[in-house]
């Protein structure tokens, strides 16, 4: 099962628009101020959550609760943040990947946690993905091996560490290979990279390796 999370950093609709066209999902959880970028996106959720503070027009609310859909009100003071709660929500469907967009922005703080809740994800062996106009944003937990392809969209290729030491790591298929490498939080060694070939294999042995994808 695969789930789209629309949450409410920021959200380019063009962007947006083309980066979910071909693609489909069992569940779209919005969450909160989020709502509003999945009605730019002609988009119906089957799950909404949150303390709607953020959500200036409070009509998107009520015009889609009366359509029966699933309405989840938490408190604006809580423990999580309502990306973390779109999460725990989608975790519910056992997915094997889930899609948040709307999950960068101005907030550095947000970000970084939302970058943390990949991890969680990852160590479940569920594929996280964050995408905006310029990155697509991903995590990796040792073991394990993945292929990615060539996209002109995010051309340049990054690696770092997450948490701690990311060991055994081989790139393939890259202009700057790696064997059995170590990366470390506090090294650039992994950053703007690019594939030589249509595809190229990442292999990690221990660690969290974050993959950022971008555009320039």
């Amino acid at each position: 099962m695969d789930i789209l999370i629309i949450t409410g950093g920021r959200l380019e609709a063009e962007y947006a628009k083309a980066y979910l066209q071909g693609k489909s999902f069992e569940r779209i959880i919005a969450a909160d101020a989020g709502l509003a970028s999945l009605k730019k996106l002609s988009l119906v959720p089957t799950d909404i959550l949150g303390d709607f503070d953020s959500l200036s027009d409070k009509s998107i609310l009520k015009d889609y609760a009366d359509q029966g859909i699933p309405v989840h009100s938490f408190p604006v003071r809580k423990d999580y943040t309502d990306t973390h709660l779109a999460v725990l929500c989608a975790l519910d469907y056992h997915p094997d990947a889930i899609t948040i967009l709307g999950a960068t922005g101005s907030r550095a703080d947000h970000f970084l946690a939302n970058v943390g809740l990949l991890q969680g994800l990852a160590s479940m062996g569920i594929d996280g993905i964050i995408a905006d106009r310029h990155n697509e944003i991903s995590m990796l937990c040792g073991p394990a091996e993945r292929v990615y392809r060539r996209n002109p969209d995010f051309p340049w290729f990054s690696l770092m560490a997450w948490g701690g030491d990311a060991g055994g790591i081989d790139l393939d298929g890259f202009s700057y290979p790696l064997h059995n490498a170590i990366l470390s939080t506090d090294i650039s060694l992994g950053i703007s990279n690019e594939l030589t070939e249509e595809a190229g294999t990442v292999k990690i042995k221990s660690g969290y390796l974050l993959v950022i994808r971008s555009s320039d």
